[in-house]
């Protein structure tokens, strides 16, 4: 049995997983301080309600929202996590007092996820892009998740200052990258912004203290203009993010995943939409866009697949 546990900045979904199927899955909180050491606590105190014993586990495996630098077992930084630097493997082999723990980068961790499980590790070469408070990138090549070949590092898609407009700051420091447009986060700050915020109010006949993309889902699926045009701007940033990457991989697919992927296929086609414009007519019209089928999940299952095979 593996233990996987994939962090995220508020809290973390563990999965117990057994000969290829979930046992037990379950939050815990992660406050932003002894991360390690409150979620070693939560866990054991999980155990002991439902029969659990960690002598039943084989190892364990963590999907962390950050840059991890596979050479010096360093998550160089992580921000939800106000990790900068911080030595994640060396501190819970200590808290949890294990040896065989595995550490993936959570984009890394979906995209393989989704590839073995959710694409019966078919495809030869695929990308996934994630949006959710961040955008996570990871990439399948040669049927083999792409760390690159340096240190690790190679699941930043999100960032880099590239797509996005030059002026607007993400919260990496870097002005410009496409997760600061194109995240749920970016997506929700421009429903957010007052004369698209009103609009929706007199539209829906109700006021809101902030607008959730899940509250805009009637007006997204009624094919509401000013609601469609906004996605259209969001995602214009991971639409070049895309085309370009697809021009230079020529992957057999690109995955969307989180949060704003549970609106359906009508996402794929925006993206679609918007590549008409930035991509060459051949790699187009080749492009098989889907949306992800492991939903949440596809982080725990990365996480399990990764260390069944480094065990």
């Amino acid at each position: 049995m593996i233990l996987n546990i994939d962090l995220g900045g508020n809290s973390a979904k563990c999965a117990l997983i057994e000969n290829f199927e979930i046992k037990s899955k379950f939050f815990v909180e992660t406050p932003k301080f002894e991360i390690i050491e409150n979620l070693k606590k939560m866990i054991d105190i999980y155990f002991k309600e439902n029969g659990y014993k960690w002598e039943n586990v084989e190892a364990i495996s963590f999907s962390v929202p950050g840059a991890y630098d596979k050479k010096t077992e360093i998550i160089v930084f992580a921000g939800n996590l106000n990790w900068w630097n911080y030595p994640l493997l060396k501190e819970a082999r200590i808290i949890f007092n294990f040896e065989k723990i595995f550490i993936l980068n959570d984009a890394n961790a979906a995209t393989y996820g989704e590839w073995k499980k959710g694409q019966d590790g078919i495809p030869e070469s695929m990308m996934l892009f994630t949006l959710g408070t961040g955008v996570g990138h990871g990439l399948i090549l040669n049927k083999q998740i792409w760390e690159g070949t340096k240190k690790g590092y190679a699941s930043e898609g999100g960032h880099g200052g590239c797509f996005a407009d030059e002026e607007l700051l993400c919260s990496c420091g870097v002005y410009g990258c496409l997760e600061a447009r194109s995240s749920a986060t970016g997506i929700e700050r421009e429903l957010n912004k007052a004369d698209n915020k009103n609009y929706i109010e007199s539209k829906l006949g109700k006021e809101f203290k902030t607008i959730k993309i899940i509250d805009i889902v009637e007006l997204f699926n009624n094919e509401d203009p000013v609601i469609i045009n906004i996605f259209k701007e969001c995602l214009m940033p991971l639409s070049k993010a895309v085309g370009y990457l697809q021009t230079v991989l020529d992957v057999d697919k690109v995955i969307i995943g989180g949060g704003p992927s549970n609106l359906g296929k009508r996402i794929s086609e925006i993206i679609f939409e918007n590549l008409k414009k930035y991509t060459l007519k051949s790699f187009y019209e080749d492009m098989v866009i889907e949306i992800a089928k492991l939903g949440n999940d596809a982080g725990i299952w990365g996480a399990y697949y990764w260390a069944l095979e480094n065990i």
